[in-house]
């Protein structure tokens, strides 16, 4: 067979090129599994009787550069039939020669080990989805490049039936972020935000992430503690080829970029924590009041600077490398990523009501913003035999971000006034894992891994000053103490994991998994206070952001202003989390179609919180148990493109540190007021799913499901409110019960070359019944933050031209439905934030092997965010809108 310069040819089995020569500069192709047509990565392409070859990346491409000259080609791959091809001439034009090959079942049968996966494409992860046992859902990094998505938090929205709520909440089927967990490589990480139990998601950018896998089902050899999902993010490692990529952005909003742009004093830029001595705040209350009128303990003002806003960067850099030591290979990846954001919020607007619809308070603001986003990875890797390997894994994430608020508008007892306000807030993570897997013949295998997580919240320097309006003057507002204050709080958490699992194999693919885990959690939380007395000063105000002549230092040290530190035993805590756990679970093919995986996990939990009461009394809260949780997954192949699944489980939803214990707790000045209940117990919830899937065998890119889903909630935790002094008092307790069903479709579909859409939609309902003794409206609603239904649609058209040059475009579009965003009291309805449409654009052009760039436009229909609540009388007010405005971004890449 003579194989002409632009021929594309497929070699099968044994088959050996004609000796007609073959002119070529590279020789390059595809290699696929001849049946399925995956692509096989890390399949190898070798000159025959040299050590030159080429290893096929992610989609199984392959590029060959040798001289010129005439060579025999073979071609390997674990498990199958080696491919010859002959006489090929290297020199001249290329070559495009794409392999096919068949599985050995010889060869199969007598392999022990496998080479490691790269699961980064979108082919290997739905590959991974169809033979998984349980029902999950996953996203590559390779897909978070092409649609846009900059960090987890962003590509987990993309997931069916998944939200996010505001301060990054994670909504899973309607179920709020307390049924949900998060694992890093699959071990447990600590979060650092004392209202939510999950780590924000936005501290992982997607630069170090390699895929996302999502379960909403239950299965044994996990924690118990969730009924939402289960999100494991996978960091990226070297799966054997030696690389080395840098890249490059750079964009804005288009309301913010060469806007004014205004911040409060910062001691440091955002590379940095302000903060104070701590000297000042473990001295004696008095040592500090006569300190305090000799040196000024605070490093900023009250100052309010303008400047430009200038274009956003960001940029990452990674590189991995293998050695050969004695003949086993040590491989090592590092990644490093930063990037920053400026966003404007102008002419927004808050108010409350009363029952009937009177306006009590009203403020608009203008919110300037300032985030920088730091990560870094680094894994290392060594294989001591064919059967064993053992990894580390290094993982910082550091999330930064201060917004400067002015706000303007009447209070409840019409007093006109103004706020500068100034919150720096940063998140910190530094996670440390070990891994190891090893093999014993053919049946055992043992798994072992331990982490180490410390993450930390700080509030370092949040600032407040008020002013009132008095004629055609201002005032400094002293209605109460908390009007003109500084706040500094830091939370700190180290987390312990240990693992240790082992299964035996018996019979074709049956096999019983056994193990044991240990996760030990601590916390300290501190917070102080100084507030300004300016009961006793008057002085004249010209600008409200120049403040140093009237707030600065030498009016506390001339006694014009006091300085009033306030630091009380209920402003601190101490609380800890252990469980010990085992499980057995087994996977059992009655036939050769049908699965069956049913397993139970134990766990003994051990919660405790040390707090003072509101009167300063140190008092102790312990919650403790004994759990079993059975779990049941049945899979029932009907052929190779479609398969059903169901899953039955009991699982646990435990009350947080804050929850179970009494004091009165604000994590923050401004913060919802927020009191524990010493008599919170365990919630308990039944999960029932069914799935049906069908992935295309003869394209991979089709694919459909369908899930329904019911959930039973017993004794679900929940928020109330009741009243205290006029003002609203958030605590918990457990309601009676819970119901969360619905529906979840997904598919994706090639229509014609290049040319792809995908869609997913889910519809949910909801409902809790409160329990008696609550100040709130309705006693029986939806869950808090659970839309009734979400949407999530792209288009995608991704030609290729000669040379390898390829453009890919992509358009993105999210429906969230309404959602309760706060729960209504006294006669008002629940606030609820309306529908919200989302469409994005990406772009992205490879021009050759080496150099990509992209083009992303971010929410270009500018939607508002509006929230409306109702009245007495039926009516439906707005109480908030606000914008957030399109965004741009321009960026490059290059690998070598």
């Amino acid at each position: 067979m003579r194989l002409g310069f632009k021929e594309i040819v497929f070699v099968s089995g044994f088959l050996a090129c004609s000796t007609m020569p073959m002119v070529a500069e590279t020789i390059k192709g595809t290699i696929v599994d001849k049946q399925t047509k995956e692509p096989l990565t890390g399949a190898t392409v070798q000159v025959l009787g040299s050590t030159v070859g080429a290893v096929a990346d992610l989609d199984g491409n392959y590029i060959l550069d040798v001289p010129g000259g005439v060579y025999d080609l073979v071609v390997k791959y674990v498990g199958y039939t080696d491919i010859k091809a002959g006489a090929v001439k290297a020199k001249g034009k290329d070559v495009v020669l794409n392999f096919e090959m068949e599985s050995d079942a010889q060869a199969l049968s007598e392999v022990s080990v496998v080479a490691r996966k790269n699961l980064e494409g979108e082919r290997a992860l739905s590959m991974e989805r169809q033979k998984a046992t349980v029902a999950i859902e996953n996203l590559g990094a390779k897909e978070m490049s092409v649609k846009g998505i900059s960090n987890v938090q962003e590509g987990v929205k993309k997931i069916t039936g998944i939200s996010i709520a505001s301060a990054g909440q994670l909504i899973v089927r309607g179920l709020g972020d307390r049924y949900s967990t998060t694992t890093l490589n699959g071990l447990p990480i600590a979060s650092p935000n004392p209202d939510n139990k999950l780590i924000p998601l936005d501290l992982f950018p997607s630069s170090t992430v390699r895929n996302i896998t999502v379960s909403k089902v239950y299965e044994a050899g996990t924690f118990a503690d969730y009924s939402g999902a289960h999100i494991d993010i996978s960091t990226k490692e070297n799966t054997g080829k030696d690389f080395f990529s840098i890249g490059f952005n750079t964009g804005g909003r288009f309301n913010t970029i060469f806007q004014d742009f205004y911040k409060m004093d910062q001691q440091y830029s955002l590379f940095r924590n302000p903060g104070i001595n701590q000297k000042y705040i473990d001295m004696p209350k008095a040592d500090f009041s006569t300190a305090i009128a000799k040196e000024n303990p605070f490093h900023t003002t009250f100052d309010v600077n303008k400047s430009t806003s200038l274009p956003e960067f960001g940029g990452n850099i990674a590189g991995g490398k293998n050695w050969d030591v004695n003949g086993q290979n040590l491989s090592l990846l590092a990644a490093l990523s930063a990037s920053n954001t400026n966003e404007t919020t102008k002419d927004a607007f808050y108010r409350t009501l009363e029952a009937g619809g009177t306006t009590l308070d009203q403020f608009n603001y203008d919110s300037y913003r300032q985030e920088l986003k730091l990560a870094g990875l680094g894994n290392l890797a060594y294989t001591l035999r064919e059967a064993d390997r053992i990894g580390y894994t290094f993982f910082y994430a550091r999330n930064a971000e201060n917004t400067y608020m002015l706000r303007q508008g009447e209070d409840y007892e019409d007093n006109e006034l103004i706020g500068n306000n100034s919150v720096t807030h940063i998140y910190t993570l530094q996670n440390h894992q070990l891994n190891g897997h090893h093999e014993f013949g053919q049946q055992w295998d043992l798994n072992w891994s331990g982490s180490y997580s410390k993450t930390s919240s700080e509030e370092p320097d949040r600032r407040q000053v008020m002013f009132e309006k008095a004629g055609n003057s201002l005032e400094l507002f002293d209605l109460n103490k908390q009007e003109n204050m500084r706040y500094f709080g830091s939370l700190n958490e180290e987390e312990w994991v240990g693992d240790l699992r082992s299964s035996y194999r018996y019979g074709d693919n049956n096999l019983i998994r056994m193990g044991a885990t240990y996760k030990d959690k601590s916390r300290t939380f501190r917070s102080t206070r100084f507030y300004y007395d300016v009961s006793r000063f008057n002085p004249e105000i010209e600008d409200i952001y120049r403040t140093s002549s009237f707030m600065g230092y030498d009016n506390i040290a001339n006694g014009d202003i006091a300085i009033i530190r306030d630091q009380q035993p209920k402003d601190q805590y101490d609380a800890g989390h252990s469980i010990y756990a085992g499980f057995i679970d087994a996977e059992y093919y009655p036939t050769a179609n049908f699965l069956v995986n049913i397993g139970v996990r134990y766990e003994y939990s051990h919660q405790w919180v040390n707090y003072a009461t509101d009167g300063g009394e140190a008092k102790r809260n312990e919650v403790n148990c004994h759990d079993f949780f059975p779990a049941m997954n049945l899979k029932y192949t009907v052929n190779d493109a479609n398969s059903l699944r169901f899953s039955f489980s009991r699982t646990v939803t435990r009350p947080s540190f804050i929850e179970m214990a009494p004091f009165l707790y604000q994590e923050s000045y401004g913060a919802a007021m927020i009191r524990g209940n010493a008599e919170l117990k365990n919630g308990y919830n039944y999960n029932i799913d069914l799935r049906y899937e069908r992935f295309d065998q003869q394209n991979s890119n089709n694919m459909f499901s369908i899930t329904g889903y019911a959930k039973i909630l017993e004794d679900p935790i929940e928020r109330t409110q009741t009243l205290s002094g006029g003002a609203a008092v958030h605590s918990f307790q457990n309601a009676d019960t819970g119901v969360a069903a619905g529906v979840e479709v997904e598919f994706r579909r090639e229509l014609f070359r290049d040319f792809r859409v995908g869609a997913n939609a889910s519809y949910m309902y909801t409902n809790v019944q409160l329990p008696e003794g609550g100040a709130y409206t309705n006693a029986q609603r939806s869950l808090q933050g659970a839309s009734p239904y979400l949407v999530n649609a792209d288009i995608s058209y991704a030609p290729k031209f000669k040379n390898d040059t390829q453009l890919t475009a992509t358009l993105l579009y999210n429906l969230q439905g309404p959602r309760i965003h706060a729960v209504g009291i006294s006669g008002l309805g629940d606030v609820k934030q309306e529908d919200l449409h989302t469409l994005d654009f990406v772009a992205t052009y490879k021009l050759n092997d080496h150099w990509n760039f992209k083009l992303q436009m971010t929410d270009l229909l500018n939607q508002d965010i509006v929230f409306k609540q109702e009245v007495k009388d039926g009516r439906k007010l707005e109480v908030e809108r606000y914008g957030r405005g399109t965004t741009f971004e321009l960026g490059f890449s290059y690998t070598l």
